[in-house]
């Protein structure tokens, strides 16, 4: 690897923190990034978590850039630079689909653990999700007016799910076991490129690192890409580089091996 500027970018769960222990961050860690920054590398976060998520972990490390939601949102120097909304034709046509067939649904249309539905089964369905704080039911709820979902998300019947196109379109999660599909987006390369090239830099120039499925499209396009030691064997097999566990200094180690730090 050369020595001029990188443009680093880290998903966050699994990768930037324990895949063992939520939101645990190792000292080596803390470490690298520390001198990342000090070596005059750019470094983000790259997460699919909502801006008020991924907002809590910013601080601890001490990074202040964020591409956010999937790729849609991104944060510059603490400052809300840009933020791309779902399509809502789509959400719409979603949930419509969603009734048609029976699954449990709700949308999130804010940058908050709120959520909002109409479905009663769906309050009922979602209340071992522990971070959703507070869910609003409304009965006379028309989501057909809907301007500002951030994601929608469904009752986990994968044979269901895989049969409405418009959630292919946009992308799915499932996080929590098999509980809920969550619809959001999931090309956070799309943010990082806009990132990088507002910042002057080149894709060239640009290191991922991630450990899930929805790093995928991130692997796919970077120029270089590093998979922890406990990323999915699907992303591994796209990843220019393979490090130790999160839990076992991967972020260190690979930054020592790529001699990004001394």
């Amino acid at each position: 690897m050369q020595t001029k500027k990188k443009y680093i970018f880290f998903d966050i769960d699994g990768t930037l923190t324990s895949h063992t222990k939520r939101d645990f961050i190792s000292e080596s860690t803390l470490q690298a990034i520390d001198q990342l920054k000090a070596k005059g590398h750019f470094v983000s976060l790259a997460t699919g978590r909502s801006v008020f998520l991924a907002k809590e972990v910013a601080p601890r490390v001490n990074i202040n850039n964020l591409v956010c939601e999937g790729g849609n949102g991104l944060i510059i120097n603490g400052e809300l630079h840009s933020y791309e909304p779902l399509d809502q034709e789509k959400v719409i046509t979603i949930i419509e689909k969603c009734e048609e067939v029976g699954l449990s649904w709700a949308i999130s249309n804010e940058d908050s653990p709120v959520v909002l539905t109409k479905d009663k089964s769906f309050v009922e369905y979602m209340t071992k999700v522990p971070f959703i704080t507070r869910i609003e039911y409304d009965e006379t709820y028309d989501f057909r007016n809907e301007t500002s979902a951030r994601r929608v998300f469904v009752e986990n019947k994968p044979e269901v799910i895989q049969s409405i196109n418009e959630i292919k379109e946009i992308g799915l999660m499932v996080y929590h076991g098999s509980l809920f599909g969550l619809v959001e987006p999931d090309d956070k390369y799309k943010g990082i490129k806009k990132m990088v090239e507002f910042l002057g830099g080149q894709e060239e120039d640009i290191i991922v690192f991630g450990d899930g499925m929805n790093d995928i499209k991130m692997f796919e396009k970077a120029a270089f890409s590093v998979a922890m030691g406990n990323a999915e064997e699907e992303l591994k097999k796209l990843a220019s580089y393979i490090t130790d566990d999160a839990d076992s200094d991967g972020i260190y180690n690979a930054c020592r091996y790529l001699q990004l730090i001394d």
